[in-house]
């Protein structure tokens, strides 16, 4: 009778260790997997945390005129002189985000203008880049600037 006792004992702490061991090379197998992973993994992009900022003087009133082709033509223009200024001081680079502040008197006038200043962006110039329109209230201001807040790829 002693004899059987030890025998079952034995079995059920064989058992034991065969689960740690089994345990411990599924731990091995799943600590080399996730260093070759991480070896193979790249560095990531990111943008540039330093922002090209400058004004444009736009025709407010050409802007947020009911005239299609007033609008056309003040957006083209406001579009071609910042794509040259990107162009002159970060040659090369991808815009990423922009950020547009239409001056004016009215909050709704200010996010208006700078909706406007950057559809002809979104379209031609910097495809693919995120803009957001904003506006800053200037007093007696009828829409005379666009303030420009430009982040580039790294």
């Amino acid at each position: 009778m002693l004899r059987r006792r030890r025998s079952s004992g034995v079995s059920l702490s064989l058992a034991g260790w065969l689960w740690a061991d089994i345990l411990l090379g599924l731990f091995a197998i799943f600590l080399a997997a996730s260093a070759v992973a991480s070896a193979a993994a790249t560095p990531n992009q990111g943008i540039d945390r330093k922002p090209l900022e400058f004004r444009v003087a736009v025709n407010g009133a050409a802007l947020l005129s009911t005239d299609a082709s007033a609008v056309a033509t003040e957006q083209a223009r406001v579009a071609s002189d910042v794509a040259a200024r990107v162009a002159q001081e970060r040659p090369g680079k991808r815009v990423a985000i922009v950020f547009a502040y239409g001056s004016a008197e009215r909050v709704s006038e200010g996010d208006r203008l700078a909706t406007l200043a950057t559809e002809e962006l979104t379209r031609s110039k910097f495809p693919g880049a995120l803009m957001k329109a904003y506006h800053e209230l200037v007093a007696g201001d009828a829409g005379t600037a666009i303030s420009f807040e430009i982040y580039f790829d790294e």
